[in-house]
């Protein structure tokens, strides 16, 4: 088993749990030397090609998914995907050299579209439906996650199938409505007002505290 000297595969100091687990099962494990990227320079890019374009975008189902269309990726990237590193060719043109016959054979049964399968998955089937209401003519079709109603009276809706929350019901609202106490009261109740504020380093308790204080301190009368 060849890897890189990642923290999940190698320690500087004794064993990492995966060389152990590697000695348990028989494994003889190779660590890459650091700074060197021929040895494993091509897997990684890999890695980095499979993330950019197709890891990126997809959206997976499942684990059971995933693996499927992941898969579909890698026939995309070994037979129809050129590189510029092998003149243009596809992988499987160098690693099949000596037998044509086997590359031809699992060439005709890659998927055509192998890309937007492992990028997209299965695609949604179209829907068509045209008839009349009354004298009004009406179409029904798909557009995305989109169901699209109109009219030829100039009519159109729209249904999110894909939008969060629960199918709505008869009687409720189409829109949702708005807030009753954003502000921690009714919006009919009148807003408390607030006293008034003085000056920067007054207090409203300053002409309690200056009574409080001549009360404490009485200055003598003065003598006429």
């Amino acid at each position: 088993m060849l890897t890189d000297n990642g923290t999940q595969y190698h320690t500087w100091r004794g064993k990492s749990e995966f060389a152990k687990l590697c000695e348990r099962r028989g494994i003889r494990q190779i660590v890459a030397t650091p700074r060197h990227p021929e040895t494993l320079g091509k897997a990684e890019r890999f890695w980095g090609t499979l993330w950019r374009e197709c890891l990126e975008s997809a959206i997976f189902q499942g684990l059971d998914d995933a693996r499927r269309r992941i898969g579909l990726f890698v026939d995309y990237y070994n037979f129809q995907r050129p590189h510029q590193g092998i003149e243009g060719h596809v992988p499987a043109d160098r690693f099949f050299n000596a037998t044509p016959e086997i590359a031809g054979t699992l060439k005709a049964r890659v998927e055509h579209n192998a890309l937007e399968l492992a990028r997209h998955g299965l695609p949604r089937k179209t829907v068509y439906l045209a008839g009349k209401i009354g004298d009004v003519g009406i179409a029904l079709h798909s557009e995305g996650e989109k169901v699209i109603l109109t009219g030829d009276n100039g009519m159109r809706e729209e249904v999110n199938l894909s939008a969060p929350g629960r199918r709505a019901e008869s009687g409720q609202p189409a829109a949702l409505p708005e807030p009753v106490s954003v502000q921690g009261r009714p919006p009919e109740h009148p807003a408390v007002q607030s006293p008034a504020i003085g000056a920067p380093g007054a207090s409203t308790l300053d002409e309690g505290l200056a009574q409080l204080q001549q009360l404490m301190n009485p200055q003598p009368e003065e003598r006429s």
